[in-house]
């Protein structure tokens, strides 16, 4: 389907100019995010992706049980893309300066010496290797998330782009039997209910694909059992709640914007609703999946 950049572009302005009304968040982070937001949507559309053979492919019978339609290590994307993007993203984070522009200083003159490696990066990321991103979170300690955060934005667009592809071979069902993406198998970022039935969706944490999720129901454990799953909201915060389950003591974040003229974008939904993941901290529970900016 052919994406119309110019609402894209318009929605994305909305929802920054809404963010700089949060007093929590700096003017300096949103500048950054209003660069690297449009070099990625500028970005999406020239993505090119190879998808692996059918056969290759998760059968649809197991998809339809949860299982995901392809591994996390294998997700394709754009490579040369990605590279440049990558050298893009490291410049404008260096000039932007303070903890992050540190960071990013770090990882430029890693690359030039070599001691790193745009593909060593990429595998990496796929792989979830925790391990290594924290050795050089070791090295950025102002700003631990530097390089996964360099590393996700730079291969955000052309990923997307895959899962929008890969949707397509996904088996037709109305509401996915397990919380996690039928993609790639990762946690939900956040969700949304949509509709005046209020069907409840989530945004993958990983490849950005959005589906249809059981309403009662902890995408992260699975519980049913309305007695253990409750919400709550916050007066300064309309429009958001915090759906939270007290078998596995984790938390997704809820948008509802059905009855409020708000956009809504979930990668910076996240951000916006910032103040909740405080709140929801501070009552004990955790959220399963990082921020949409690896923070």
């Amino acid at each position: 389907m052919e994406r119309d950049m110019t609402l894209e572009t318009s929605r994305l302005d909305r929802k920054l100019a809404q963010l700089r009304k949060k007093s929590y968040i700096s003017a300096e982070l949103i500048d950054l995010l209003d660069e690297v937001t449009h070099l990625q949507l500028a970005a999406l559309p020239e993505a090119r992706v190879v998808l692996p053979p059918d056969e290759a492919l998760t059968p649809p019978e197991a998809v339809l049980q949860g299982v995901s339609l392809i591994n996390r290590e294998d997700f394709p994307f754009d490579r040369a893309q990605a590279e440049s993007l990558l050298g893009k993203l490291v410049a404008l984070v260096r000039k932007a300066g303070g903890p992050l522009g540190e960071g990013a200083g770090i990882v430029a003159e890693a690359l030039e010496a070599g001691d790193l490696t745009p593909d060593e990066l990429f595998r990496r990321f796929l792989d979830d290797d925790t391990a290594f991103f924290g050795r050089w979170a070791e090295r950025m300690q102002d700003a631990p998330r530097t390089l996964p955060f360099l590393v996700m934005a730079a291969m955000g667009p052309s990923m997307e782009a895959a899962a929008g592809l890969l949707a397509e071979k996904l088996p037709e069902v109305k509401v996915q039997p397990v919380g996690t993406c039928p993609i790639c198998g990762s946690m939900p970022l956040i969700s949304s209910l949509e509709q005046k039935e209020g069907f409840r969706h989530a945004t993958c944490s990983f490849c950005r694909h959005h589906y249809r999720i059981k309403r009662i129901s902890c995408p992260v454990c699975g519980e049913d059992d309305q007695k253990k799953l409750t919400f709550f909201t916050v007066d300064e915060e309309p429009g958001f709640r915090v759906d939270v389950c007290e078998s596995c003591k984790s938390y997704v974040k809820t948008i509802d914007f059905r009855n409020l003229d708000r956009v809504a974008l979930p990668v910076l939904d996240d951000l916006d609703s910032l103040a909740l993941d405080y709140v929801a901290a501070n009552q004990g529970y955790r959220r399963a999946t990082l921020s949409a900016w690896g923070f």
